[in-house]
């Protein structure tokens, strides 16, 4: 299994404050880098995932059930199932929910999901002509299209307790088969693929995958539902909230999955639940009103989300500076405000100056824990 780098460029000149092993602990995951290859990490690309390294070490420092609010594409979710630790995940996009929940799959959904890939391949070669979305055309070479739309067509008749599974596959492989450049860029760039080789792809996700959820632990598997961390809490009292939520102005975490959810027939989240920290909120409503929402929203979900908190729990957010133009905007004063308005004790922090090449600038990305007060 081929090594990959995982996480943001390397953190340069990291500060901390408060508790002094806390903060130690914080300032060491927020500079963990470099290759991941255990459990299911390396299954599904998705855009600025916290480190596999410093969900475990997280973890492992503060006991309890596990919960993460914008669980993204998993990486706290896997960790707390390795881990052997009760785990929730919500997320606003319905994408986040299908990756991790295959990267978090039960053992008896595999070899069914390796039937029924076996079928769908097979199928996927043959030149039997199918409906693709109207995006495709500027996107996809047509055989390529024709391809993913045979197997899209070929889940929807597979078992309904693998589709999900089935699912995630051709999610992982539609940008990797597109002309778009990666999934946080969306410029075009042309290139050939040879017929049949997008079937083979899918089956090849379908094997690795297979193995690596076969080499997972047994036990109960991490409940992840849709959910917008500003109105959702799990069910029970947590020992650990472990997120990072979009930084301000960064990405549209949602438009980024459109190839996605074309091919996947999903909508991208209610109008009602407009992303948090959007880059084009910023764009359309401006800097001054787009920070101001920012702020309310950073408010209500660390409100929301500290409820679930038990006695003495702990919540680390992941959270980096926004850069909108040339303006910066600071994300770890409104966070710690946050922390301060629901009740919440501040107890460590770390900071770490990254580059960001896209724009040639540093951008600030922090770590902070906050606790629930015990009685």
């Amino acid at each position: 299994m081929g090594k990959r780098r995982a996480g943001p460029p390397i953190a340069r000149s990291v500060r901390r404050a408060g508790d002094e092993a806390m903060s130690k602990l914080l300032a060491d995951a927020l500079v963990m880098d470099g290759a991941v290859d255990r459990a299911t990490h390396g299954f599904h690309t998705y855009p600025a995932r916290m480190h596999p390294d410093a969900a475990a070490a997280l973890i492992q420092a503060c006991p309890g059930p596990v919960h993460d609010p914008f669980c993204g594409g998993g990486t706290v979710l896997v960790e707390g199932l390795l881990a052997g630790r009760e785990t929730t995940g919500t997320d606003l996009s319905p994408i986040a929910v299908l990756v991790s929940g295959a990267r978090t799959a039960p053992h008896d959904l595999v070899t069914p999901m390796r039937s029924a890939s076996r079928k769908i391949t097979e199928a996927a070669r043959l030149r039997v002509d199918v409906e693709v979305p109207e995006l495709a055309e500027r996107w996809f070479q047509p055989h390529v299209a024709q391809e993913l739309g045979r197997i899209r067509d070929g889940i929807a008749q597979a078992d309904a307790a693998v589709q999900p599974l089935l699912r995630a596959l051709l999610s992982s492989i539609i940008i990797k088969c597109s002309f778009r450049k990666s999934d946080t860029q969306n410029r075009r760039e042309t290139h050939h693929r040879a017929p049949g080789t997008t079937a083979i792809l899918f089956h090849k996700k379908t094997r690795e995958l297979g193995r690596w959820l076969d080499a997972l632990p047994e036990g109960p598997r991490p409940a992840v539902q849709l959910g917008d961390a500003r109105r959702d809490t799990p069910a029970k009292d947590c020992g650990l909230v472990l997120t990072s939520p979009p930084y301000p102005g960064v990405y549209d975490y949602l438009p980024m999955q459109q190839l996605r959810a074309a091919w996947l027939d999903l909508e991208l989240g209610p109008p009602s639940a407009a992303e948090v920290g959007s880059r084009r909120s910023f764009r359309a409503k401006g800097r001054k009103d787009a920070l101001r929402q920012w702020r309310e929203d950073t408010s209500a979900w660390i409100g929301q989300q500290a409820r679930c908190l038990a006695p003495g729990g702990k919540m680390v957010i992941v959270v980096g500076d926004g850069l909108v133009g040339d303006r910066m905007v600071d994300a770890l004063g409104p966070t710690v405000e946050s922390f301060k308005e629901c009740g919440l004790k501040v107890v460590a922090r770390a900071s770490a100056d990254r580059p960001d090449h896209a724009r040639e600038a540093i951008r600030i990305e922090h770590m902070v824990m906050a606790e629930r007060p015990q009685g």
